[in-house]
């Protein structure tokens, strides 16, 4: 628990206030005989907030104030001391120090309120401390004191967020989770699908009728006797094939048509490379002389000149000839052994080779078709069964979470009848909460909406939960009493001291209740502030220089 908080910055007429020290039970904030405001009551339960890992104590009046200050404070753990410090100019880092606040070691302040949530022995399911203890303090400056809504941390905090903290809390928002976690899987299962029908992803389409899933089904039936019908047909002249088998055949008998062409081609090259490397050419002048018949100016001599240079060009392009006929040969070779192992590919699948592609694709066609349409309807059943298995997961979570809040309800509401009867003499009605199957709760007082009544119920509810769950400290603001009534104020603070938990509250002035009254909070007083150099910081900045 906490034992103490210390700043340089406190004061009082004009002197460093000594460490404030805090005990088990109730701890008092209190204010001077004339009920003063501006005297640090709330500020000094915002820096409690603050050494709990809160930051709201750094949007008060005092950070513009006072400037860059450090609060020391020190936790009691199984009679063990533990000794902090935290800047407010560096506050996302808290200091471990030792006794006399020399700085050890600096840690985060995630961690550090890890640190504090172990302790606290508060590590409940996939909870934090601050989202835990925060939104029970209620100090003005924290937004989380609207007495309608308690389970709030702050106005705009969401209805299922907030009813999420109590579950936390009381310890049965694992077993809820369970049934949200198969619901989630379901919903997200279906978003998935619903997103790929609506961007028409899904390979072989989709349909959204039972009409449509009808009309599927007998294209399917047909469809099986036609390829019955086909395979009836071919079977004692070629054999029965199935889809895969078909498919295959068709790519391999593909690949083989593909292969012969290409070998025919390479054929004919090869046959002219051969006419060119083997023709036998000679000069001929008889030739030429038949020529000279017609143009008597020929010059024999040059075109024999000529023809000469053309036959040594062959010779030497002969060579060429050779490599080039053997290249291509060994092409041909290549090409005739791989088609030959198609072949053998064929009659490993059952289907010999020079079947007809027309009987392959025709097979292979019918049944794409059967798989298309069966996809479609597969995609359509998949689809009534994810909103089904939705609706089913729902209810399951509804059920069980209702279940589980109605323990929480019952415990709380019971807790609060049993405080509401002990502060008034006449037996009046209980404030309720209704968490309302988990999305949206109520708290009221059957017909008492004052806001007198409305503030005391918030306060019983706070100590409801306080006594019911491992919730270790409340703070309670001045501003809550400042409504209620002094018989059921006198009665609360006597409630207050039936804990051994911390409770911390700032309390205006005692002299208007009774002496028992006075006497607790005296007792249970750990810093008395008033006007004139007894404020917090020994000074009031709302008074004019």
């Amino acid at each position: 628990m906490l034992r103490e908080i210390q700043c340089d910055e406190f004061k009082a007429y004009g002197k460093i206030r000594p460490a404030i020290k805090f005990h088990s039970g109730l701890n008092t904030v209190l204010g001077g005989t004339n009920a003063n405001n501006s005297i640090g009551k709330t500020t000094f339960l915002l820096i409690v907030d603050f050494v709990f890992g809160g930051n709201s104590y750094l949007k008060s009046d005092a950070i513009t104030k006072v400037g860059s200050h450090t609060i020391n404070f020190m936790f009691e753990f199984d009679a063990e001391y533990k000794y902090f410090s935290r800047n407010t100019t560096k506050s996302d880092v808290v200091n471990i120090c030792d006794e006399n606040y020399n700085i050890l070691e600096t840690i985060p302040l995630e961690k550090f309120n890890e640190t504090l949530q172990e302790l606290y022995n508060l590590n409940l399911y996939k909870s934090t401390f601050r989202d835990l203890i925060g939104r029970y303090f209620r100090i003005y400056g924290k937004d989380n004191y609207d007495e309608t809504n308690p389970l709030h941390g702050h106005k705009k905090e969401n209805y299922k967020s907030a009813i999420l903290s109590i579950e936390k809390l009381f310890e049965v928002y694992q077993i809820i989770e369970e049934y949200k976690k198969n619901f989630d899987e379901v919903s997200d299962k279906l978003k998935a699908l619903n997103s790929t029908r609506k961007f028409d992803l899904l390979p072989y389409g989709n349909i959204t009728t039972k009409t449509q899933y009808k009309q599927n089904e007998k294209k399917i039936a047909q469809l099986n006797e036609d390829l019955e019908k086909l395979s009836k047909d071919q079977t004692d002249k070629y054999f029965e094939l199935d889809r895969e088998k078909a498919e295959k055949g068709g790519l391999i008998d593909g690949e083989i048509s593909a292969l012969t062409r290409k070998r025919s081609r390479l054929v004919s090259q090869l046959n002219v490379v051969k006419a060119n490397k083997e023709g036998n050419y000679t000069v001929n002048l008889d030739r030429f002389a038949e020529l000279s018949n017609f143009f008597p100016d020929t010059n024999l001599k040059k075109l024999s000149e000529i023809e000469s240079f053309h036959i040594k060009i062959r010779e030497i392009l002969k060579e060429e000839y050779e490599e080039e006929a053997e290249r291509l040969q060994m092409v041909i070779d290549s090409i005739n052994k791989k088609i030959e192992y198609l072949k053998v590919e064929l009659n490993k699948q059952g289907i010999p080779a020079g079947i007809p592609r027309g009987y392959l694709q025709k097979y292979t066609e019918i049944q794409n078709n059967i798989d298309k349409y069966k996809s479609q309807n597969k995609n359509y059943t998949l689809l009534n069964e994810l909103r089904a298995s939705k609706k089913l997961a729902a209810e399951k979570l509804k059920q069980i979470e209702s279940k589980q809040l109605r323990t929480v309800e019952s415990t709380i509401n019971e807790q609060m009848v049993r405080f509401n009867d002990l502060i008034y003499e006449t037996k009046r009605k209980a404030p309720v909460l209704d968490l309302d199957g988990g999305t949206k709760y109520e708290f009221y007082t059957p017909d008492d909406t004052g806001t007198g009544t409305s503030f005391k119920s918030l306060i019983l509810f706070d100590l409801s939960v306080l006594m019911h769950s491992k919730l270790p400290a409340i703070a309670h603001d001045s501003l809550l009493f400042k409504n209620v009534g002094d018989e059921p104020v006198e009665e609360i603070i006597k409630l207050y001291t039936t804990f051994e938990k911390q409770i911390f509250i700032a309390f205006d002035k005692d002299t208007a209740y009774s002496d028992e009254t006075s006497k607790i909070l005296n007792d249970s007083k750990v810093i008395q502030l008033d006007e004139g150099g007894n404020e917090l910081f020994g000074r009031s900045w709302n008074i004019k220089d």
